[in-house]
């Protein structure tokens, strides 16, 4: 097959669908002729091959601070139609992977030239954020993106949650859900001291790997530490509450270690291995990359109900679920898992088992593959 895939950020941008969209291209590239629509970012050529995808960037202003609600970095295309008639002339399906970017007139296009269309929706309908983000975003969803999800011949989602809050209930092409991955052989169990030692952590270690944004429920994590002795916190990601979080954490007597710098995936894996728990304490969750890759470096979980997380973290099998918003649960189960070594070692061989059977890169594309060939 020939596929086109869309998003508007894709490498070396780092993000969850970018990496999503890197591991299952390349894979899919092995087979077929895969190339994909995305934005020029400085620094990059407007086409080149990367792990045998055709990249094509198209002229676009990207803004990395963007007004409430929008979420950053927010591109504005410059001439999106020509670059989009240009790339849909010679391939026989187009696989966009936001809907936000992308409006009604684009889908009509790619369906005027007799192509097969399909959506990925990476991100569930904006609930229990805040109360700007779910209205807006909500009206978003029923004025514009139901327009172009009706287009769609059909609509995969990352997660079951994510299907149900966000596809119109009558939409009547091909539904699947085909949750995210992680390549398993190089996130695997390794423990070691290496972060701590980098950041003089000399008691456990409690890591999280999320953005810097309201929806990730941090707030909730600081004050949880208050309740949680022998350890420190470590939160690896960049994003616009950094500054805020510091100051509530300093507030509060808390101390936080903040990683902000670019880090290879190799030191990532090195990152998680010196984590004696992961938590994600999101408020809205659609499917984390972050908490598949911690599951296959065999860490003990704690996450809230938020979205895909209790789909992918077995209560009590791999981790504890938590009610969001909530920092004495948070507190409560990060301690179990603490002070019960037994608990977390039942918990971390689970989660490596589970990745192995169900999320891996190589499961995901061939599940891909036959989303795509569904559609004829």
């Amino acid at each position: 097959m020939r596929i086109l895939l869309m998003n508007p950020f894709f490498h070396p941008y780092y993000g969850g669908t970018e990496k999503h969209l890197l591991e299952v291209g390349k894979r899919l590239a092995k087979k077929h002729e895969i190339s994909i629509l995305t934005a020029r970012l400085d620094g990059t050529e407007e086409k080149e091959e990367v792990y045998g995808i055709n990249i094509i960037r198209e002229p676009a202003k990207v803004y990395y601070s963007a007004p409430h609600p929008l979420p950053p970095p927010v591109p504005i295309f410059k001439n999106h139609k020509k670059y989009l008639a240009e790339a849909i002339t010679s391939v026989d399906l187009v696989h966009t992977h936001n809907r936000f970017t992308y409006m009604p007139s684009d889908a009509h296009l790619i369906k005027k030239h007799g192509k097969k269309l399909c959506l990925t929706l990476h991100n569930a309908r904006p609930q229990n954020i805040d109360a700007i983000t779910d209205i807006f975003g909500g009206l978003f969803d029923d004025i514009i993106s139901k327009k172009f999800m009706y287009q769609c011949d059909g609509i995969a989602a990352v997660s079951n949650a994510t299907l149900n809050s966000t596809l119109p209930s009558d939409y009547k092409g091909i539904k699947k859900v085909i949750y995210n991955g992680v390549d398993e052989k190089l996130f695997r169990p390794m423990k070691n001291n290496d972060w701590k030692d980098k950041l003089g952590i000399k008691e456990k270690m409690i890591l999280t790997n999320v953005r810097l944004l309201p929806q990730k429920g941090l707030y909730y994590l600081i004050s949880a530490m208050k309740k949680i002795h022998n350890a420190e916190l470590v939160i690896f990601g960049r994003g616009q509450m950094k500054r805020e979080l510091e100051i509530h954490a300093k507030k509060i007597n808390v101390k936080v270690h903040f990683v902000t710098e670019r880090i290879t995936d190799a030191q990532l894996v090195k990152l998680y291995g010196s984590a004696d728990c992961f938590t994600l304490p999101s408020l809205y969750e659609p499917c984390s990359v972050a908490l598949i890759e911690a599951m296959a470096c065999a860490k003990p979980i704690v996450a809230t109900d938020a979205g895909g997380n209790k789909e992918l973290i077995e209560n009590w099998k791999g981790g504890i679920i938590v009610p969001t918003r909530d920092s004495d649960s948070l507190a409560n189960a990060i301690n179990k898992i603490l002070n019960n070594k037994k608990l977390a070692t039942k918990f971390s061989q689970f989660n490596r088992k589970r990745v192995l059977k169900g999320f891996t890169w190589d499961i995901v594309a061939k599940n891909v593959e036959l989303f795509y060939k569904s559609l004829w």
